[in-house]
């Protein structure tokens, strides 16, 4: 009778703790961020109950009664637990603001705001920010951290720290829609010097830029005007194709899966490798470019859409990204256009041209299989 009783009180008393845990999840840190011309205002909100773990004891509104911890400690305590960091490990400076109390709402929450303020010299645009405010004695605790730049209606997510992790990398604080390009055309230019399959296939595509084709063969050297043009109208059809590629994929008007793209790019390799052992579409090269660039520049615009850039910072951004790619690959065909006059007006200039398709050709059908 006493077991049959216990199963009785119990099961309902389970029921109701598992409907009162799903109708009121636990709750959950927040800290937005916000660019200012030389500090980034920090708006932080603590539920209440979970910051009262942290402290080991509740903090309440200031009042007679009841003061266990008042605004001055609650502001000493998150500035020594929210903790940005420069690049170079130099301490940014936390002041804190006003301190709020939102006790009649459930559950109760804290709302303070910071000033985050960086060291002299130290960039604003980039920082790593520390929280563990509560999750160093509340391990199942969660922070999210987002950030609204100037214009932006709605906040976007940074960061979700879960347990274990209590740093985030914050990009874009600065509210300066130019701060940021410097390092954009950098990496555009990075991104083609080190993007070994999309300097191939340019490469390969011009290897017979220099040459006529006449009877189905490659023949001849066909001067430095026929050269020049040939150089001209591949790379300015190969610009346009990944500009209005690199265009919507980095605004996500275009999101292709990454895999059928990078095999693409390894086959615009075999492509241009076949055309350059025999003309395949002789003085339509610029048609080709322009149609493998489109593919091309969709792995730049994946690039650049994962920094989360929006508004004049990604239109700025976009620019930036790809004067470098195409400062870099006007650098490497300067480089290579009196090579591929030596080579067309050498003897041995077949061979060696053959020679190099042969390599890009088993470097593409390596990147193909890999890919695949």
């Amino acid at each position: 009778m006493l077991t049959r009783f216990l199963q009785c009180v119990a099961v309902p008393c389970l029921a109701f703790a598992v409907a009162a845990a799903s109708a009121h999840p636990s709750p959950q840190s927040e800290v937005l961020l916000e660019g200012r011309a030389d500090s980034v205002h920090a708006q932080v909100t603590l539920p209440l109950d979970e910051l009262a773990l942290a402290l080991d004891r509740r903090p309440a509104e200031p009042g007679p009664d009841s003061a266990l911890v008042t605004d001055v400690q609650l502001g000493a305590y998150l500035a020594a637990h929210i903790r940005p960091v420069a690049p170079d490990g130099r301490a940014w400076t936390v002041k804190t603001g006003d301190v709020r109390w939102m006790l009649r709402q459930r559950p109760a929450d804290v709302v303070a705001s910071l000033t985050l303020r960086p060291p002299a010299g130290a960039p604003l645009d980039r920082f790593t920010l520390n929280v563990d405010a509560i999750a160093h004695q509340v391990p199942s605790h969660v922070t999210i951290v987002a950030m609204r730049g100037r214009g932006e209606a709605r906040p976007r997510v940074v960061g979700t720290l879960r347990f274990g992790q209590r740093s985030v990398a914050v990009r874009g604080a600065d509210p300066r829609w130019w701060i940021g390009s410097a390092d954009l055309f950098r990496l555009g230019m990075a991104h083609i010097a080190e993007g070994a399959d999309h300097l191939l296939f340019l490469l390969t595509l011009l290897l017979p830029a220099a040459l006529v084709a006449n009877g189905g063969r490659w023949q001849g050297y066909g001067g430095t005007r026929h050269l020049a043009a040939n150089l001209l109208k591949v790379v300015t059809a190969f610009t346009v194709g990944h500009s209005l590629t690199l265009l919507l994929g980095a605004t996500g008007a275009v999101r292709v899966p990454e895999q059928p793209v990078e095999v693409a790019i390894a086959a615009s390799i075999l492509v241009s490798a076949a055309h350059a052992w025999r003309p395949l579409f002789p003085r339509r090269e610029a048609w080709i470019a322009a149609g493998f660039g489109l593919v091309h520049g969709l792995a730049f615009g994946a690039t650049l859409r994962e920094l989360d850039l929006s508004g004049l910072r990604l239109a700025c951004g976009i620019l930036a990204f790809n004067l470098g790619i195409e400062t870099m690959q006007a650098v490497i065909v300067a480089l290579a256009a009196p090579l591929l006059v030596l080579l067309a007006r050498s003897r041995f200039g077949t061979r060696g041209r053959r020679v190099a398709i042969l390599a890009a050709g088993a470097a593409a059908v390596a990147w193909v299989v890999q890919r695949v």
